[in-house]
């Protein structure tokens, strides 16, 4: 849904005059206490530099200095939750009632398998602002993650497999399949700044199978301290997003030496990293990961390899002023050819990524009324991607013209008489820009408490390679129409430019009932001042209710919007070819003559491109159990009724056919062509319910029970308008030779669509032994049921679209079109039942082990009981092989330097 002008003007105004409201009753409550906080090791009591510090639900921050002391200055008389965290440690959670300065000694105990509690799955946060999964470090560790890809399998639903590195990887949180919107993936957020995807482009023509999302394999796993995955309504501080939210934060502080290797059949993965307390300088964090992947280790016809380099530098300006500085440069290459035992024919596929990105974070306290801090980040990321393939262009019909042209025109083509061994390439240089500013507050009246956030930000993406080419245009990879060299450096950069408010209300109703409300807005224009500009704007609601001490209950509603990408903005240019004369004689070669006409439309972005936006709908219960544990259930649906895609339309051209020796054309024919215009008529719902229970600890044998899992359905289609050509059964002897039509026939859209459903369950045993220093894991997943249908519904066409492109619409007294009988232009399909795939299952098992201060090791198998059974659908009798490929294993060893 987009809201104009007057819509979202009228909006911002009633959420200003509430803002000021508020304000006006909590000015005399603005918080005059200080707590002053000392953080230290609890075994060596030694301080802890830039240990970060939280007051919930004021979510008023600080950190440590070089002594380990912080304060929290101007806070309110009330009850608060004091958070403090730091790598390699076990967070902190202490409530204090503040009603008077006062100065805590918080000792944080080093995180080890030897405590009592240890977690090593996805923790879902408490109600309250959105659905929200947790992965620590040590889940990381326990799973033995390659790549950010690895970690996502602990969430509910999501299939566990094996570390696969060969293949692009992104993530789509809630939906089942991928089209034109969900391709771009869920938002990647790294250190504050997005991993924009949006100046990723093809070449050719739209393409709803193109891979632009965030490729995950390139983000190594061993320098993650903790990822944030946000599958409900994400806090209107983010944009720019479709199916989910993930939030990465890397390693921060100091930490020992401490060397990685990972070994599989598939892989092997090596890291080495180090956190150096500077003192009064801060802190200095160094991380190296090198990963050699194979897709099957017997033939090693598929690598993967890449190299990480990770530096941060975290420094204090003064005692107010706290500051981060990343940099990260990625190498990766992709290769696909043959096994080196088999014979080199030429053929190979290959792609280099260089990456390089430099993000800076700013908090600065100013702890005025309407200024407690104010926060900061800027980022600029740059790319070098090179894509090569070559393979042979094989020739079926014995002559393949090889046609080059990019305009308009009659050209006299040469051509080839066999299949030929090509290559082509695609130079791409992305980029973008990254800045934001953001203030927060809190205010305080009565029970409640509010904590504010106002801030814009600015995305700039830009791609300057040099595009598709061909290394031999007379030899091209891609001949004729999808082909044409494209160059990415003609192609307009994309400007972004936000503004968002959001509303964290937290209301202690007693000691039992409370309340929490999390509204936010963020208004989001794109292409500001040109006259392609469109604005959108994303309401965004969360309310978290505690019915009683054991039930909450939690709903929300908001708006993502999803910027198009410059993929989507600027399509290639369509071309269209027609033989104009084809004279080959077989007794005179040098006489052979073949012309064609190349008809070019420049594609140009339609004015009413707008954001795809996605409601997204949720309600769900928290259940605490009373001897520890949780079981949550949650409902949703997410909404996209404007998603990319095709907006057919037709242009008409003519061209001349001509016969050999002579100027004068013999013939002249009118011709379609689609005018590749790209728009809003795409539609997704995905619907579902998840589970998450863990069952708490059963303390004589120290084992837990994790269960977790999701039903789920996507049902995708398209509401672009249904226009073809007269079936070749009902036009003329040339009208076939020629590949002609007499008109377009129009049936009614939005008849068919694809429909997925899938339920799983899994369920992990967890069971950690202190005194050894070791946790196992058993993991269980059942895909209980998997089913798909692809459904086209018979049509009855409604109109046709005459050579003057003008639209007629069929009556019910009609019986005839140019000649053509309306009856025998319906059209009928049979095959459409659904397909429903037998009940599969899968085992794993892992175990960790430190051994000391020195450092650990893992161990896991996939697939244990090697389950590949053979079994038939709902729609054959052919039995196929199921469960293939999920057997693995492998080792990990560390050790502390």
């Amino acid at each position: 849904m987009i809201f104009y002008t007057s819509n979202y003007k009228r909006l911002s105004l009633v959420f200003c005059l509430l803002l000021i409201s508020l304000i006006t009753f909590a000015q005399k409550n603005e918080g005059k206490y200080r707590i002053g906080v000392t953080v230290t090791d609890k075994n060596t009591h030694e301080s802890i530099i830039m240990a970060t510090l939280k007051l919930e639900p004021l979510q008023a921050t600080s950190v440590t200095d070089a002594d380990g002391k912080a304060s929290l200055d101007k806070v309110p008389d009330g009850i608060y939750t004091l958070l403090v965290s730091y790598v390699g440690y076990e967070e902190s959670k202490t409530i204090v009632k503040v009603n008077k300065d006062m100065n805590l000694h918080i000792r944080l105990t080093p995180t080890s398998l030897a405590l009592q509690e240890v977690v090593v799955t996805a923790q879902q946060k408490s109600s309250g602002a959105s659905t929200t999964s947790v992965v620590n470090r040590q889940a990381i560790d326990h799973l033995q993650a390659a790549s950010l890809a690895d970690i996502m399998q602990l969430l509910p639903g999501q299939k566990m497999g094996n570390t696969d590195l060969t293949s692009q990887t992104n993530l789509q949180l809630r939906t089942l399949t991928n089209n034109n919107t969900s391709a771009f993936g869920s938002q990647i957020v790294i250190d504050g700044v997005p991993i924009s995807n949006n100046g990723a482009l093809t070449q050719g023509q739209f393409s709803s199978s193109a891979f632009v999302g965030t490729d995950l394999r390139q983000v190594a796993a061993d320098n993650i301290d903790q990822v944030e995955i946000i599958r409900g309504i994400p806090s209107a501080e983010y944009g720019d997003l479709t199916s989910g939210l993930v939030v990465v934060h890397s390693k921060v502080g100091v930490t020992p030496w401490q060397f990685k290797t990972k070994i599989n059949p598939e892989m092997t993965n090596v890291s080495l990293g180090k956190g150096f307390n500077l003192n009064k300088a801060g802190i200095f964090n160094f991380n190296a990961d090198y990963a050699k992947a194979w897709g099957d280790p017997r033939q090693k016809t598929r690598s993967f390899s890449r190299y990480n380099i990770h530096l941060g530098y975290g420094y204090d300006i003064n005692r107010d002023w706290h500051t981060d500085t990343k940099f990260r440069f990625m190498y990766a290459k992709d290769w696909t050819g043959n096994d080196p035992d088999a014979i080199d024919d030429g053929t190979y596929s290959k792609n280099k990524n260089v990456n390089i990105g430099f993000t800076h974070n700013g908090r600065i306290n100013v702890n005025k009324l309407l200024m407690r801090s104010l926060s900061y980040t800027f980022g600029v990321s740059m790319g070098w991607n090179d894509n090569i393939n070559a393979s042979y262009v094989t020739n079926s019909t014995g002559l393949l013209p090889i046609i080059t042209a990019t305009t308009s025109g009659y050209y006299s083509v040469p051509w080839v008489t066999t299949s030929y061994l090509a290559q082509g390439n695609t130079e791409s240089r992305p980029g973008n820009i990254y800045a934001k500013i953001n203030d927060s507050f809190y205010l305080t009246w009565g029970k409640t408490r509010q904590t504010f956030k106002v801030g814009i930000d600015y995305h700039y993406d830009w791609n300057n390679g040099k595009g598709y080419y061909n290394s031999n245009d007379s030899l091209p990879y891609r001949p004729n129409s999808n082909g044409r060299p494209r160059a990415f450096s003609d192609i307009p950069g994309l400007h972004q430019f936000s503004a968002y408010a959001e509303d964290n209300f937290n209301w202690d109703i007693n000691r039992v009932n409370k309340l929490k409300i999390n509204f936010g807005l963020r208004l989001t224009s794109l292409q500001p001042f040109s006259d392609l500009a469109t604005t959108a704007l994303s309401p965004r609601l969360n309310i978290a209710f505690s019915a009683t001490k054991w039930l909450d209950i939690r709903a929300g509603i908001g708006m993502n919007s999803k910027t198009p990408g410059l993929n989507y903005l600027y399509p290639d240019k369509k071309y269209d070819d027609r033989v104009s004369l084809n004279y080959m004689p077989q007794n005179d070669p040098s006489s052979q003559q073949l012309i064609y006409h190349t008809e070019v439309y420049d594609v140009q972005r339609s004015k009413d491109l707008k954001n795809a936006t996605t409601t997204k709908v949720e309600a769900g219960v928290d259940v605490k159990l009373p001897w520890g544990g949780r079981i949550s259930v949650l409902a949703y649906q997410d909404r996209t009724p404007n998603g990319f895609g095709n907006a057919t339309e037709y242009y008409t051209y003519s061209y001349n056919l001509y016969t050999y020796g002579s100027d004068e054309p013999t013939r002249t024919f009118l011709a379609y062509m689609t005018t590749g215009k790209i728009g809003n008529t795409n539609s997704t719902v995905n619907k579902g319910i998840e589970f998450d229970m863990d069952f708490g600890e059963i303390k004589p044998i120290h084992t837990r029970f994790a269960f977790s899992g999701a039903w789920s359905q996507t049902k995708t289609w398209s509401t672009d308008a249904v226009i073809e050509s007269v079936k070749s059964s009902l036009l003329t002897a040339e009208q076939q030779t020629y590949n002609l039509t007499p008109f377009k026939v129009v049936y009614p859209s939005g008849l068919d669509f694809s429909k997925y459903r899938q339920f799983v369950n899994t369920l992990r045993i967890i069971t950690n032994i202190p005194t050894l220093k070791m946790v196992a894991s058993f993991t269980g997943q059942v895909y209980w049921h998997n089913w798909n249908q692809s459904y086209i519904a018979d049509k009855d066409p409604i109109g046709w679209i005459d050579s003057n492109l003008q639209y007629h619409e069929i009556t019910s007294d009609m019986t005839q079109i140019e000649g053509i009988n309306i009856s025998d232009l319906s059209k009928t399909y049979t095959d459409s039942n659904p397909v429903s795939n037998p009940i599969t299952w899968n085992l794993s098992a892992r175990l960790t082990k430190e051994l000391g201060k020195i450092g650990g090791f893992s161990l896991y198998v996939n697939n244990c009981l090697y389950h590949e059974p053979y079994l038939k659908s709902s729609t054959t009798t052919t039995l196929t092989q199921r469960n293939t490929g999920t057997f693995s294993f492998g080792a990990e060893l560390y050790f502390n330097l």
